[in-house]
């Protein structure tokens, strides 16, 4: 791909909110929706002006994209005019069997979720509200059920650096396509305390190299 022609990925923040609390969020997500938000139509729009770039995939995230009504018939449009639309919802009850049944209907080329820990005590914590990391996992599993390609995205930050090894056992069993790992970027709500040090994530992309 030339790069200066086309970007290799678009991401969208569909919207401001989202029912966790994050410690690193670079959103500052909140409870509700900015009303600045763009409309159905003006969406539309953008994703028109986003397939003239030729991008080969497009990330619906947030906050949390399910807070939007108008996700689904979203998905649908995007993938009816030629975009590979993938989603990033949070670890929330608002993603059920049924609304993952939806968006492979529509046409979602990929489900990314977010594991932050390879237990409750880590992850939920990183995230703010109890219960999150049950909801993820049981999404990634309902949605390879259904058929959906499945990534997890992983944020490496103070809280979790020793919890590498358990989440390399985590992804194994997940069956899923794509490990997507990051350092957490103080923006938002991260700031640098939550950074681990150089040598640890030395040791952490040494680790991941190897796997």
């Amino acid at each position: 791909m030339d790069f200066n022609a086309n970007p290799f990925i678009v991401i969208w923040e569909t919207t401001q909110a989202c029912d966790l609390a994050c410690l690193h969020c670079r959103a500052s997500a909140q409870p509700v929706r900015d009303p600045r938000e763009l409309s159905t139509a003006e969406a539309r729009q953008l994703m028109d002006r986003i397939r003239e770039m030729d991008p080969p995939l497009f990330v619906l995230t947030g906050g949390d994209p399910l807070k939007r009504p108008d996700t689904i018939p979203l998905v649908e449009y995007g993938t009816s005019i030629g975009l590979r639309v993938a989603l990033t919802p949070s670890g929330t009850p608002l993603m059920t069997p049924s609304v993952l049944a939806s968006l492979r209907d529509a046409g979602l080329a990929r489900l990314a979720v977010s594991l932050d820990g390879s237990c409750e005590a880590i992850h939920d914590r990183f995230r703010g509200v109890p219960g999150s990391f049950a909801w993820s996992l049981r999404m990634l599993r309902a949605a390879r059920e259904l058929g959906l390609s499945t990534q997890v995205n992983t944020t490496i930050s103070r809280d979790n650096v020793g919890d590498v090894e358990p989440l390399i056992a985590l992804m194994r069993e997940l069956d899923i396509a794509l490990w997507s790992v990051f350092v957490v970027v103080p923006t938002g709500r991260g700031h640098t305390g939550q950074l681990p040090t150089a040598d640890e994530l030395e040791s952490v992309f040494e680790r991941l190299y190897e796997v």
